[in-house]
């Protein structure tokens, strides 16, 4: 699924997250995606543009052989850079319906996938692959195309075993062909709150400005207070 969903080394985008409450009010964003992969190494990097309040902010994830995931916020408008370790990556980014690890656009990583079957779904050849409990979940459930191995539903499930959200991928769009998901919904069936992030001008490989990193917040720190 990693490779569906990243088939470059290098995936820039430029991204809208629109999110609603229960009673129809929100905050859109405006924002800009990149991974980088080096061998083994994988760096990705979600850079808010807009409203002015939020500009600025980072969320940057690293990997690679041998050491335990990174992942650092900047936060814009408090001046404030957090490690993500523990229950912390689950917390919602910058209020949305979207927590920090589902912004990574893959799966839990930490998870423990005990159960995997296949099936068909309107008259497609499915894949649900379903994990142990895991962070604030009692389970998640992972449904695949077969076919093309880019997720279609994701449904997380909370503690006393009820449907918490569910993470749907579609508006499919061939890149350099590869087939691509750029919409990607998150839905809070608990609590009403809805979330969609819209990929555009997708542009796989290609050289990648080295600054976008090395000048990030994240490794240089806070700017001075006035």
């Amino acid at each position: 699924m990693t490779h569906a969903l990243w088939p470059a080394p290098v995936v820039q985008a430029d991204a809208t997250l629109e999110s609603k409450d229960a009673n129809g009010e929100g905050l859109d964003l405006e924002l800009k995606l990149v991974r980088d992969q080096r061998r083994d190494a994988i760096r990705s990097q979600l850079r808010v543009i807009a409203p002015e309040g939020a500009a600025g902010s980072v969320f940057e994830v690293s990997s690679s052989p041998g050491t335990p995931l990174r992942r650092e916020v900047y936060l814009a408008p408090m001046r404030r850079t957090r490690e993500l370790t523990g229950l912390r990556r689950t917390d919602s980014f910058l209020g949305s319906e979207f927590s920090y690890e589902d912004l990574e656009i893959a799966a839990p990583r930490e998870s423990e996938w005990r159960h995997v079957e296949h099936s068909e779904e309107n008259d497609r050849r499915v894949v649900r692959v379903t994990s142990g409990p895991y962070a604030s979940y009692e389970r998640v459930e992972v449904m695949l195309d077969a076919a093309t191995a880019l997720p279609l539903r994701v449904s997380f499930f909370d503690w006393e075993g009820a449907l918490y959200k569910t993470e749907t991928f579609g508006e499919i769009q061939t890149v350099d062909g590869h087939p691509m998901p750029t919409r990607i919904e998150m839905d809070d069936v608990q609590g009403g709150g809805k979330s969609v992030l819209r990929l555009r001008n997708i542009k796989l490989g290609g050289p990648l400005d080295e600054k976008l990193f090395s000048e990030s917040p994240l490794r240089k720190g806070p700017p001075p207070a006035h």
